[in-house]
């Protein structure tokens, strides 16, 4: 059986297929249970010093952060990323793509003077890494900042919710499970910290988890009275995916997700597979919608609290303690993945409209994939338009989702598709993003050819009137 697509994207623009559930275990040495690795609220590192006599490229501040010039106008088609650091040596490897195929180099500025052109990828070697530098790599008349870190950052920790707490073991992790078997997994050992430290990682995770904690209105499945969730290695994934169903919760990455520039969309969009997935606390989506009939909810809402989650950082940075440099490097992952949820959006229009929310197990595409990235894309640029933000509207648009019950259940009808299940499952996300921005969007999601009903319309946002 083909295995639904989760929406998992590096920054080169690629896409690697994974689950909510795993297909295989992993083959891994014997398990213990691991401590967290971050409990409490550090003192800040020192600002790093700088020896060279070549002015450097300058820190990049943090200004206000917006998708809007990503949604419309002229497509980002440039993106690159931190391949791989070699300490020793000094060399730096930058690799990207430009999917407008130009046919001149790219242009490099490398941050300490040097300027090169070369095709991806690009390396360059460094006298002096004794500070941190800002690469701009050019392609036509678009450029990319590209953040490198040889040393520490200046992070400034704020207080954080314990309850949501996020680590990543450096130790094997015990998992229990709720549902589905689950086998062991590795952890991602120091030497996959270099770029970044450990953390200082799990410090951006957990700042993502309250957020999305605060995005599902608190209301969320708790493991022993916590959400707290763990990062667990899988050296076979080509992406990551969400273990919502263990104990405690966990999402597993493959290598690539700590190798080079980090993977922040990435880990902000299973996390949000954790969370939604395991709302309302009780009687949640996770279990119940499973098959070929999730991704309309569970990608749609992963990749809506993936971009509000990022957005909400960036516009916050400075309140979270985040050093501009690594506030630079969540933005080109942000940015990244909003290019490709707005392809996908473009592709469903030049494609006939084609609505699906049934992955036909017996094709070997997911049909889905353009349907639910109209959806995430619809909701981001009503984000940015009508100048609400993320934040309230997504919390929203949950609070309708959280009326879901077994009659709602069996019309979304998550084992057998029919008309009637794909108008359901159609109206009933439109009907809570209406709800969301408080603004009808039948309309707008019939001109996309969205098989809106009337009645289940109404029928849902009744159920908000006491509310």
């Amino acid at each position: 059986m083909k295995r639904a697509a989760c929406f998992v994207l590096c920054l080169a623009l690629l896409f690697s297929a994974c689950t909510s559930i795993p297909s295989a275990e992993p083959s891994v040495a014997p398990a213990v249970t691991a401590q967290p690795s971050f409990t409490q609220t550090p003192t800040s590192t020192a600002t790093p010093t700088s020896t060279s006599t070549i002015t450097p490229t300058p820190t990049p501040t943090i200004p206000p952060f917006s998708f809007k010039p990503y949604l419309s106008g002229a497509p980002i088609t440039l993106s690159a990323h931190v391949e791989s650091i070699d300490y020793d040596n000094k060399q730096v490897t930058i690799n990207g793509v430009d999917s407008s195929q130009p046919t001149r180099r790219f242009s490099f500025d490398w941050g300490d003077g040097t300027i090169t052109t070369s095709w991806f990828p690009a390396t360059h070697t460094y006298q002096d890494i004794s500070r941190n530098y800002v690469v701009q790599v050019k392609s036509g008349s678009q450029s990319v900042s590209v953040p490198l870190v040889f040393v520490p950052v200046s992070m400034t920790y704020t207080p954080l919710p314990d309850i949501v707490h996020v680590s990543i073991p450096n130790t094997f992790t015990t998992l229990g499970t709720r549902l589905y078997p689950v086998g062991n997994y590795l952890y991602f050992d120091d030497t996959y910290f270099t770029y970044v430290s450990r953390q200082d990682i799990e410090y951006l995770l957990w700042i993502a988890a309250s957020i999305q904690f605060d995005l599902v209105n608190q209301d969320v499945f708790l493991v022993d009275g916590n959400f707290q969730q763990v990062v667990l290695r899988d050296p076979r994934a080509g992406g990551m995916y969400s273990l919502w169903f263990t104990s405690p919760v966990s999402f597993a990455s493959g290598d690539y997700g700590f190798t080079g520039s980090i993977e922040y969309s990435s880990f902000f969009h299973e996390m949000g597979h954790n969370f939604t997935l395991n709302t309302p606390s009780h009687y949640y989506y996770g279990g119940k919608i499973d098959g070929s009939a999730n991704a309309i909810y569970s990608e749609t809402m992963a990749n809506i609290f993936a971009h509000t989650t990022a957005f909400e950082i960036l516009n916050h940075a400075e309140r979270y303690g985040i050093d501009p440099i690594l506030a630079l490097d969540i933005q080109n992952s942000a940015i990244a993945s909003i290019v490709v949820t707005r392809r996908g959006y473009e592709n469903y229009l030049a494609g006939g409209m084609q609505f699906h929310s049934w992955n036909n197990p017996n094709t070997p595409e997911d049909e889905t994939f353009n349907t639910f990235m109209t959806l995430a894309y619809t909701f981001c640029l009503h984000a940015e338009d009508s100048g609400v933000g993320y934040r309230v509207p997504a919390q929203r648009m949950m609070r309708v989702l959280q009326r879901f019950n077994p009659d709602w259940l069996a019309r979304y009808s998550p084992r057998y598709n029919s008309d009637q299940a794909e108008s359901f499952r159609a109206t009933l996300m439109v009907a809570a993003m209406s709800y969301g921005f408080q603004t009808d969007l039948r309309d707008e999601f019939r001109n996309l050819n969205f098989p809106i009903d009337d009645d289940y319309y109404t029928s849902i946002l009744e159920t908000m009137e006491d509310n």
